[in-house]
């Protein structure tokens, strides 16, 4: 039987917003996360969670899973589930209460589907999650601010400030820009996998192309920029020491919450618009382009079936299907589907049933992964995996990793995707990833237009 653990939660007053909050503790501590989420959706609750000094970090590599002696010789999915199992709390007054946070690299896909080849030479583990016992909660729709522990932990509680202040300024550099995957090279991978298509082994294929810079100094001001020009549903900043991700991303991957299951398949593009009328037309245009409609069809029964392993029999459906959103520069086709939790299947199960969403690999999943293992030649790492929290009290938020900058030692790589299908234009496909690694080459420019004027 587990056994429940103690939660204790209090109001917190410090003046400080979520990002100035966060600047002041990880400049005092280790392994710090922020998740924060823009206003404008209703798919995300108006929440920011922000934590330091896990009590460990669990990090995968090559199947082995480090960073707690009560796991060792465990697999990674029955490790992870059995941390959440052994810390388990009852209450649920938010939905993060303490628990997993971190990332999952698009490379853990090979522990869930057999016929992903390994990838040598990553430059990120398969997983790295920090178990937090303590953080700060901020619940923008009652505008209030807590602080929770678990079992009394306090690390976090000893350097919360206890006046108003402001955290400093901190400059940021950056060396040239390098392809990784120039785009002759990208061009012949498309058009490969328009051919393997045709070919019947695919109903479509998402390939892509990173950037890679180096980088001198701190990358939080990058996050700063970031946020600001491309606010979206989910927003996070993770420090593990030498490896850092952060990112702005519209996609939900899966949420759990009180067993029910959701996730939201987007696939379709338009710009925002510069007016009413213009946003109109895009919108117009983008509902009724035959290609966005089917493959986003084809995205939605992918997510149908993903939860259909681990709902109840008759309980997934389609609430929402084909609802345009607006970003700040964007608009986007986005559909709902909700399910409930079969008995005996967890968050865990949901989040290993949707592993990676089809919108960043293809479908059927297992081909177009070798497609892509085999087209893209190295390891995506947390590109297209998932970000986000497995929580104490058996809630799950998770994104996929898109619109987002890695950070290994001192160098900086962004990565975009498109999605292939049988009708693909190479140049059209790279233009695309051109534009998806706008938002980023934008932030870019803004921290250090910053770090020049301070």
């Amino acid at each position: 039987m587990t056994t429940s653990h103690k939660l204790s939660i209090e109001p917190l007053s410090t003046g400080l917003a979520p990002l100035e909050l966060y600047s002041y503790i990880s400049s005092r501590s280790r392994n710090s996360f922020l998740l924060e989420s823009a206003v404008g959706t209703d798919r995300v609750i108006s929440y920011s969670f922000l934590g330091c000094s896990p009590k460990f970090v669990l990090r995968c590599e090559d199947g082995d899973v480090t960073g707690c002696p009560e796991i060792s010789g465990l697999d990674p999915v029955t490790a992870i589930r059995k941390v959440i199992d052994d810390n388990r709390v009852d209450e649920n007054p938010f939905p993060y209460v303490g628990g997993l946070v971190g990332y999952f690299s698009f490379e853990f896909a090979r522990y869930l589907e057999k016929k992903v080849p390994f990838m040598k030479d990553r430059d990120f583990p398969d997983f790295e999650l920090g178990m937090y016992k303590e953080g700060v909660v901020y619940d923008h729709s009652r505008f209030r601010t807590y602080y929770f522990s678990v079992d009394g932990a306090d690390s976090l509680r000893k350097i919360l400030p206890k006046a108003d202040l402001k955290a400093g300024g901190q400059k940021l550099i950056f060396g040239e820009a390098r392809e990784m995957s120039p785009r002759h090279d990208f061009e012949d991978s498309v058009a490969k996998a328009v051919g393997k298509i045709g070919e019947g082994e695919a109903f479509q294929i998402v390939l892509s192309r990173g950037v890679e810079r180096n980088i001198y100094g701190d990358p939080f001001p990058l996050y700063v920029a970031l946020r600001e020009v491309n606010p979206s549903p989910y927003m996070f900043y993770l420090d593990f020491g030498e490896r850092k991700v952060l990112g702005s991303s519209p996609e939900t991957l899966v949420t759990v919450r009180s067993r029910e299951v959701f996730t939201h398949p987007i696939a379709g593009t338009r710009p925002l618009g510069s007016d009413t009328l213009e946003r109109r037309r895009y919108r117009e245009e983008m509902l009724s382009d035959e290609k966005e409609r089917a493959e986003h069809a084809m995205l939605v029964d992918l997510a149908r079936n993903d939860l259909g392993k681990v709902c109840r029999p008759g309980s997934v459906y389609v609430p929402e299907f084909m609802k345009v959103e607006e970003f700040s520069h964007v608009q986007h086709i986005v559909s709902k589907v909700q399910g409930t939790l079969e008995e005996g299947k967890d968050a865990i199960d949901a989040f290993c049933a949707v592993f990676p969403a089809g919108t960043v690999s293809g479908a059927p999943k297992p081909r177009a992964m070798e497609i892509i293992t085999e087209e893209e030649r190295s390891p995506r790492g947390p590109y297209a995996g998932a970000v986000g929290y497995l929580s104490l009290n058996g809630n799950l938020d998770s994104a996929i990793t898109i619109r987002s900058a890695f950070v290994r030692g001192d160098k900086v790589r962004f990565q975009a995707g498109a999605g292939i299908v049988y009708d693909s234009v190479p140049k059209n496909e790279y233009r695309e990833t051109e534009g998806k690694l706008r938002a980023m080459v934008a932030a870019l420019e803004a921290t250090a237009a910053r770090g020049a004027r301070e």
